[in-house]
């Protein structure tokens, strides 16, 4: 299982090599919009599990720590994938998290900290990474995490359940 090692956003290149080695080794922040895409596929109460008593992330399998959506090395969710699963390997912050960095500033006029993920086999390969593509998810991340609770949720669920 691969260690996340985060360095600042230097306009790295990358190339997903479906290897799926990211989906065994992270929990994955859900907001409310990927659970209402996902639930398509699934119930939520079949993928989603309350981190922190307040967070809402990605269930992962007992025998390998993969997600619920992983098989062998693909995603069956491609599509519909969580934004944060969208944007890796960058990983957004907004705080510093390593010493010396430097925010992105977004539409918005706040301040996100942007990191590579350099454990990642991808990195380094294809492609420079998209600040701007970054900055975009960087936003819609922030802004639905902030509207993003387990109360929401609940209410979401029950809603989505009456006719049941």
């Amino acid at each position: 299982m691969m260690k996340e090692k985060l360095v600042p956003f230097e306009n790295q290149k990358f190339r997903c090599l479906q290897c799926g080695e990211c989906c065994r080794s992270r929990n994955v922040p859900l907001t409310m919009e990927d659970i209402k895409r996902i639930a398509r596929y699934k119930d939520p109460g079949e993928f989603v599990v309350i981190f922190d008593e307040r967070k809402l992330v990605l269930d992962r399998r007992e025998w390998d720590s993969g997600c619920v959506f992983l098989y062998d090395t693909d995603c069956t969710i491609q599509k519909d994938k969580p934004v944060i699963c969208a944007l890796y390997p960058v990983c957004i912050s907004d705080k510093p998290l390593i010493e010396g960095s430097n925010p992105v500033q977004l539409k918005d006029g706040i301040g996100m900290y942007v990191y590579v993920d350099s454990s990642c086999k991808g990195v380094g390969r294809g492609d420079v990474l998209d600040l701007e593509e970054i900055k975009e998810k960087s936003l819609l991340v922030r802004n639905q995490m902030h509207a993003t609770d387990l109360g929401g949720l609940v209410g979401w669920y029950i809603d989505e359940n009456e006719d049941d």
